[in-house]
Protein backbone atom coordinates (compact mmCIF):
# COMPACT_ATOMS: atom_id res chain seq x y z
CA UNK A 1 0.00 0.00 0.00
CA UNK A 2 1.42 3.30 -0.85
CA UNK A 3 1.66 6.48 1.32
CA UNK A 4 -1.17 8.01 -0.71
CA UNK A 5 -3.53 5.52 0.18
CA UNK A 6 -3.38 6.15 3.88
CA UNK A 7 -3.27 10.20 3.73
CA UNK A 8 -4.03 11.72 7.19
CA UNK A 9 -7.60 13.30 5.33
CA UNK A 10 -8.84 9.94 4.79
CA UNK A 11 -11.72 8.65 6.88
CA UNK A 12 -10.68 4.96 8.07
CA UNK A 13 -6.71 5.54 8.22
CA UNK A 14 -6.23 4.71 12.11
CA UNK A 15 -1.78 4.60 10.93
CA UNK A 16 -2.26 7.88 9.58
CA UNK A 17 -4.55 9.52 13.52
CA UNK A 18 -1.17 7.51 14.79
CA UNK A 19 0.99 9.20 12.43
CA UNK A 20 -0.60 12.93 13.52
CA UNK A 21 -0.24 11.75 17.00
CA UNK A 22 3.35 10.84 16.58
CA UNK A 23 3.89 14.09 14.65
CA UNK A 24 2.61 16.30 17.86
CA UNK A 25 4.42 14.16 20.31
CA UNK A 26 7.61 13.46 18.95
CA UNK A 27 10.43 15.02 16.54
CA UNK A 28 10.28 11.93 14.72
CA UNK A 29 9.70 12.72 10.97
CA UNK A 30 6.40 10.52 10.51
CA UNK A 31 3.78 12.80 8.52
CA UNK A 32 3.58 13.44 4.74
CA UNK A 33 3.29 17.10 3.31
CA UNK A 34 -0.75 16.98 2.82
CA UNK A 35 -2.86 18.78 5.10
CA UNK A 36 -4.80 16.54 7.46
CA UNK A 37 -8.66 17.13 8.05
CA UNK A 38 -10.12 18.42 11.03
CA UNK A 39 -11.50 14.84 11.80
CA UNK A 40 -8.43 13.18 11.75
CA UNK A 41 -6.59 15.79 13.77
CA UNK A 42 -8.86 14.86 16.18
CA UNK A 43 -9.04 11.23 16.03
CA UNK A 44 -5.11 11.03 16.31
CA UNK A 45 -5.56 12.93 19.71
CA UNK A 46 -6.81 9.81 21.47
CA UNK A 47 -3.87 7.88 20.27
CA UNK A 48 -1.64 9.83 23.01
CA UNK A 49 -1.07 7.48 25.43
CA UNK A 50 -0.37 4.34 22.78
CA UNK A 51 2.47 7.15 21.38
CA UNK A 52 3.87 7.59 24.82
CA UNK A 53 3.64 4.04 25.68
CA UNK A 54 5.63 3.54 22.28
CA UNK A 55 8.52 6.32 23.94
CA UNK A 56 8.42 4.73 27.26
CA UNK A 57 9.55 1.28 25.50
CA UNK A 58 11.92 3.16 23.51
CA UNK A 59 13.25 4.66 26.70
CA UNK A 60 13.51 1.18 28.78
CA UNK A 61 15.63 -0.15 25.61
CA UNK A 62 18.03 2.61 25.93
CA UNK A 63 18.22 2.00 29.55
CA UNK A 64 18.83 -1.69 29.10
CA UNK A 65 21.70 -0.68 26.86
CA UNK A 66 22.94 1.91 28.53
CA UNK A 67 23.43 -0.35 31.95
CA UNK A 68 26.46 -2.16 30.06
CA UNK A 69 28.55 0.97 29.97
CA UNK A 70 27.09 3.32 33.02
CA UNK A 71 26.10 3.30 36.48
CA UNK A 72 22.21 4.38 37.39
CA UNK A 73 22.57 8.19 38.05
CA UNK A 74 24.27 8.93 34.72
CA UNK A 75 21.52 6.49 32.61
CA UNK A 76 18.88 8.32 34.76
CA UNK A 77 20.56 11.64 33.31
CA UNK A 78 20.81 10.23 30.14
CA UNK A 79 17.07 9.26 29.81
CA UNK A 80 16.02 12.45 30.89
CA UNK A 81 17.55 13.87 27.95
CA UNK A 82 16.60 11.23 25.60
CA UNK A 83 13.10 12.35 26.69
CA UNK A 84 13.63 15.93 26.24
CA UNK A 85 14.65 15.46 22.73
CA UNK A 86 12.51 12.85 21.04
CA UNK A 87 9.51 15.56 22.25
CA UNK A 88 11.50 18.18 21.33
CA UNK A 89 10.96 19.75 24.64
CA UNK A 90 7.56 21.38 23.59
CA UNK A 91 5.86 19.73 26.73
CA UNK A 92 8.54 21.54 28.60
CA UNK A 93 8.32 24.97 26.44
CA UNK A 94 4.40 24.74 28.23
CA UNK A 95 5.31 23.90 31.48
CA UNK A 96 7.86 27.05 31.35
CA UNK A 97 4.97 29.37 29.97
CA UNK A 98 2.37 28.05 31.92
CA UNK A 99 4.56 29.03 35.43
CA UNK A 100 5.52 31.91 33.81
CA UNK A 101 1.15 32.99 33.27
CA UNK A 102 0.68 31.96 36.56
CA UNK A 103 2.57 35.17 37.86
CA UNK A 104 -0.23 37.16 35.86
CA UNK A 105 -2.91 36.10 38.60
CA UNK A 106 -6.10 35.99 37.53
CA UNK A 107 -5.66 38.68 34.81
CA UNK A 108 -6.84 36.18 31.92
CA UNK A 109 -5.93 38.21 29.27
CA UNK A 110 -2.29 38.57 30.22
CA UNK A 111 -1.85 35.11 30.95
CA UNK A 112 -2.40 34.22 27.32
CA UNK A 113 0.12 36.84 26.23
CA UNK A 114 2.56 35.01 28.73
CA UNK A 115 2.25 32.21 27.08
CA UNK A 116 2.17 33.39 23.96
CA UNK A 117 5.18 35.18 24.19
CA UNK A 118 8.38 32.78 23.17
CA UNK A 119 10.17 33.84 25.71
CA UNK A 120 11.57 32.08 29.06
CA UNK A 121 10.84 34.38 32.55
CA UNK A 122 12.23 33.47 36.07
CA UNK A 123 8.87 31.33 37.01
CA UNK A 124 9.56 29.34 33.51
CA UNK A 125 13.45 28.96 34.09
CA UNK A 126 12.79 27.41 37.76
CA UNK A 127 9.74 25.14 36.74
CA UNK A 128 12.05 23.52 33.79
CA UNK A 129 14.98 23.54 36.43
CA UNK A 130 12.62 21.98 39.12
CA UNK A 131 11.32 19.36 36.65
CA UNK A 132 14.17 17.91 35.35
CA UNK A 133 15.91 17.64 39.00
CA UNK A 134 12.60 15.81 40.24
CA UNK A 135 13.13 13.19 37.29
CA UNK A 136 16.91 12.51 37.72
CA UNK A 137 16.17 12.48 41.42
CA UNK A 138 13.62 9.58 41.19
CA UNK A 139 14.79 7.43 38.12
CA UNK A 140 18.19 7.29 40.13
CA UNK A 141 16.16 5.29 43.20
CA UNK A 142 14.85 2.74 40.88
CA UNK A 143 16.75 -0.02 39.73
CA UNK A 144 15.77 -3.65 37.99
CA UNK A 145 11.90 -4.10 36.50
CA UNK A 146 10.96 -1.42 38.14
CA UNK A 147 12.93 1.18 36.84
CA UNK A 148 12.00 -0.40 33.48
CA UNK A 149 7.80 -0.81 34.38
CA UNK A 150 8.45 3.33 35.72
CA UNK A 151 9.99 4.49 32.49
CA UNK A 152 6.78 3.06 30.72
CA UNK A 153 4.05 3.79 32.33
CA UNK A 154 4.93 7.26 33.41
CA UNK A 155 4.91 8.98 29.34
CA UNK A 156 1.66 6.70 28.76
CA UNK A 157 0.11 8.11 31.80
CA UNK A 158 1.09 11.33 30.95
CA UNK A 159 -0.24 11.39 27.61
CA UNK A 160 -3.33 9.75 28.54
CA UNK A 161 -3.89 12.94 31.16
CA UNK A 162 -2.96 15.52 28.35
CA UNK A 163 -6.05 13.86 26.69
CA UNK A 164 -8.03 13.71 29.02
CA UNK A 165 -7.37 17.04 30.43
CA UNK A 166 -8.59 18.60 27.36
CA UNK A 167 -12.47 17.08 27.57
CA UNK A 168 -15.06 18.67 28.07
CA UNK A 169 -13.31 22.23 28.26
CA UNK A 170 -13.21 25.33 25.66
CA UNK A 171 -9.76 25.74 23.65
CA UNK A 172 -8.60 29.39 24.06
CA UNK A 173 -6.62 29.52 20.74
CA UNK A 174 -8.74 30.66 17.30
CA UNK A 175 -6.42 28.27 15.52
CA UNK A 176 -4.34 24.86 16.36
CA UNK A 177 -4.52 21.43 16.57
CA UNK A 178 -5.97 21.51 20.14
CA UNK A 179 -9.23 23.51 18.25
CA UNK A 180 -9.73 20.51 15.84
CA UNK A 181 -9.79 18.27 18.75
CA UNK A 182 -11.55 20.23 21.29
CA UNK A 183 -14.21 21.69 18.99
CA UNK A 184 -14.94 18.26 17.33
CA UNK A 185 -15.24 15.50 20.31
CA UNK A 186 -18.31 13.44 20.39
CA UNK A 187 -19.13 10.22 22.24
CA UNK A 188 -17.44 8.26 19.97
CA UNK A 189 -13.79 9.95 20.96
CA UNK A 190 -14.95 9.79 24.35
CA UNK A 191 -15.48 5.87 24.07
CA UNK A 192 -12.34 4.94 22.44
CA UNK A 193 -10.26 7.24 25.23
CA UNK A 194 -12.01 4.91 28.16
CA UNK A 195 -10.85 2.17 25.68
CA UNK A 196 -7.41 2.79 25.90
CA UNK A 197 -7.63 3.79 29.39
CA UNK A 198 -9.04 0.39 30.53
CA UNK A 199 -6.20 -1.65 28.45
CA UNK A 200 -3.42 1.08 30.53
CA UNK A 201 -5.27 0.22 33.58
CA UNK A 202 -5.49 -3.48 33.18
CA UNK A 203 -2.03 -3.97 31.86
CA UNK A 204 -0.73 -1.95 34.61
CA UNK A 205 -2.62 -4.08 37.62
CA UNK A 206 -1.41 -6.98 35.55
CA UNK A 207 2.18 -6.52 35.89
CA UNK A 208 4.54 -7.49 38.66
CA UNK A 209 4.27 -3.91 40.61
CA UNK A 210 -0.12 -4.04 40.49
CA UNK A 211 -0.12 -2.13 43.92
CA UNK A 212 2.32 0.93 43.06
CA UNK A 213 0.95 0.73 39.53
CA UNK A 214 -2.25 1.02 40.65
CA UNK A 215 -1.39 4.02 43.03
CA UNK A 216 0.33 5.76 40.35
CA UNK A 217 -2.74 5.61 38.41
CA UNK A 218 -5.08 7.26 40.75
CA UNK A 219 -2.32 9.84 41.41
CA UNK A 220 -2.25 10.66 37.89
CA UNK A 221 -6.27 10.77 37.53
CA UNK A 222 -6.67 12.72 40.04
CA UNK A 223 -3.64 15.57 39.39
CA UNK A 224 -5.51 15.60 36.00
CA UNK A 225 -8.86 16.05 37.15
CA UNK A 226 -7.68 18.45 39.73
CA UNK A 227 -5.83 20.55 37.10
CA UNK A 228 -8.31 20.33 34.47
CA UNK A 229 -10.46 21.86 37.17
CA UNK A 230 -8.19 24.86 37.87
CA UNK A 231 -7.93 25.59 34.16
CA UNK A 232 -11.59 26.21 33.85
CA UNK A 233 -11.54 28.13 36.89
CA UNK A 234 -8.20 30.13 36.27
CA UNK A 235 -8.47 30.72 32.68
CA UNK A 236 -11.58 29.14 31.62
CA UNK A 237 -9.97 27.02 28.86
CA UNK A 238 -6.79 25.19 28.15
CA UNK A 239 -4.04 25.90 25.63
CA UNK A 240 -1.66 23.54 24.13
CA UNK A 241 1.04 25.21 26.73
CA UNK A 242 -1.69 24.05 29.89
CA UNK A 243 -2.10 20.59 28.00
CA UNK A 244 1.66 20.26 27.88
CA UNK A 245 2.49 21.36 31.48
CA UNK A 246 -0.09 18.64 32.75
CA UNK A 247 1.70 16.43 30.99
CA UNK A 248 5.27 17.27 32.49
CA UNK A 249 3.47 17.16 36.18
CA UNK A 250 1.92 13.70 35.26
CA UNK A 251 5.31 12.02 34.40
CA UNK A 252 7.10 13.66 37.89
CA UNK A 253 4.35 12.39 39.76
CA UNK A 254 4.50 8.90 38.69
CA UNK A 255 7.93 9.14 38.31
CA UNK A 256 7.98 10.12 42.68
CA UNK A 257 4.91 7.00 42.82
CA UNK A 258 7.06 4.53 41.48
CA UNK A 259 10.03 5.30 43.20
CA UNK A 260 8.52 5.16 46.32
Amino acid sequence: MSDDAIAPSTKSGFLAELRLALSFLTILPVIDQRPASEEAVAASFVWFPVVGCFIGVALAAEDWLLSYAFAQVIRSVLIVISLTIVTGAVHLDGLADTADALGAGRDRERALDIMHDSRVGTFGASAIFFDLTLKILALSTLAGTRRYAALIIAPTLARLAMVMVGVGIPYLRESGAGTAFLNSQSPGWRRRVAVIFLIIDCAILLSPFRTVGALAVSIALLIAFLMHLFYRRWLGGVTGDLIGACGEVIEIAVLLTMSL
